[in-house]
């Protein structure tokens, strides 16, 4: 109640004043209330994801009328993966603002999935093959896994020309999800040879944390490329076992289902797909 309160810029006590006439408007209660904790009831439950569409499409009615006259207006609400968010969107972010001053950019940055209708997120960009088959998914680029190191690391290390000597004499950073815990295995293609290696020595569940942790110097870790592309450039990071492959995923943009999206989320997907595919050369 304190940070909804906060969202809207009241009162708590005002906040849930208003929360007890609605209830007592719809003779039902919305939120089950205990000493630790709130959670909606079937009802309530109900009524936010209803009102929640409702308020959405006045939201978008009222925006499209004022825009009509002044240009795009309105708020957007955008989630990316950590790295993705830091390496790719933010420093040509200012290039939407210029485009888009009247449009305000929310933007979520965690390798953490969200949910786009609890949530009230417009769109997202996501690494890898989506299981959310209720989603419009729209494929910007596949972007190549790749190994790499620090230069100060590889100094103090014996080289690798085989992934398995990665096992003995060297340290590998990991990655594991910040929603299952689930690790992922780092993993190398050549000639036909498929090799999978899931240990590593320090792990992150970030993606910008996972490639400062390489950038510094605790081992070798695989990422994706157009995360890591300024780094390479800069010789902060260089390529191990590169006549390894190691694959690639999808990166898309996902938005909800709808007749139509508004002009303002449509122009910014138009315009990210514009920039992020610029990630993959």
């Amino acid at each position: 109640m304190t940070r909804a309160a906060a969202d809207i810029g009241m009162p708590k006590s005002t906040a849930s004043k208003l929360l007890s006439q609605l209830e007592a408007h719809l003779g039902t209660k919305l939120l089950q209330r205990s000493t630790r904790a709130f959670a909606l009831t079937a009802e309530g439950s109900e009524y936010y994801k209803r009102a929640g569409s409702l308020l959405a499409n006045l939201h978008d009615i009222d925006a499209d009328l004022r825009q009509r006259g002044s240009g795009l207006s309105g708020r957007i609400r955008i989630d990316l993966h950590s790295a993705m968010a830091n390496t790719l969107l933010i420093p040509v972010l200012g290039q939407f603002r210029d485009r888009y001053p009247y449009i305000q950019e929310v933007v979520g940055i965690s390798d953490r999935p969200v949910s786009l209708i609890g949530e009230g997120v417009d769109c997202v960009v996501r690494l890898g093959r989506m299981s959310d088959t209720s989603l419009i998914a729209r494929t910007i680029y596949e972007d190549r896994l790749i190994t790499c190191a620090s230069p100060a690391y590889l100094e103090g290390h014996p080289p690798a020309t085989d992934p398995r000597q990665l096992l003995e004499g060297h340290e590998l950073v990991g990655y594991f999800s910040a929603a299952t815990g689930e690790v992922k295995p780092m993993v190398f293609e050549k000639d036909g040879e498929h090799v999978q290696i899931g240990a590593a020595h320090v792990m992150a569940n970030d993606s910008t944390g996972h490639v400062n942790m390489i950038l510094n110097g605790l081992g070798v870790g695989q990422t994706f490329a157009s995360t890591v592309k300024p780094h390479l450039a800069s010789g902060a990071l260089v390529r191990v076992l590169d006549d390894w492959t190691n694959g690639s995923e999808p990166i898309s943009v996902l938005y909800p289902p709808a007749k139509r999206l508004n002009a303002r989320v449509r122009a910014f997907i138009d315009w990210l797909v514009e920039h992020l595919e610029g990630g993959r050369r």
